[in-house]
């Protein structure tokens, strides 16, 4: 699903909102994928030990929403050139995140396109803050394609 439907529709301060549950199957195929074995994923007993209050999501999976929203929210190909996390609370498994994107930069000569992200859990408290910022290949309004 395409929430922008072109690169020249796009407007500072647009904005798109999404959800995503991260369950136990998520994060044990993230876990197989990129070998984070850190115990606080893997062992209740152990994320208690840290102060947790059970298991939590591995930091880069809740940061995976904003690869989101630049691979599928956007209309044309946006490969990143850079992007930052800031890890603020802990996502536990089975909570719903709320992601909240918002178009922050539009340089249509240089193409480029930064995207802030906010994370919050269900009681409203922020658990990430992200950004992504990259180049546009505005494409698709050329050959008349997309989607």
């Amino acid at each position: 699903m395409r929430f922008f439907r072109s690169w020249s529709e796009l407007e500072v301060g647009d904005t798109v909102t999404f959800y995503r549950n991260f369950t136990d199957g998520d994060v044990a195929s993230f876990l197989g994928v990129t070998g984070d074995f850190n115990p606080i994923h893997l062992d209740p007993r152990a994320a208690v030990h840290c102060g947790f209050q059970g298991r939590v999501v591995p930091g880069l999976l809740t940061g995976s929403m904003l690869t989101h929203a630049g691979g599928t929210l956007l209309p044309e190909p946006y490969p990143a050139k850079k992007m930052t996390f800031q890890f603020l609370a802990p996502v536990y498994i089975g909570e719903t995140i709320c992601a909240r994107v918002t178009v922050t930069e539009k340089d249509p000569q240089k193409n480029k396109l930064t995207l802030k992200m906010t994370c919050t859990n269900k009681k409203g408290q922020v658990v990430l803050e992200a950004e992504v910022s990259g180049k546009i290949f505005p494409y698709y309004e050329q050959d008349g394609g997309g989607s």
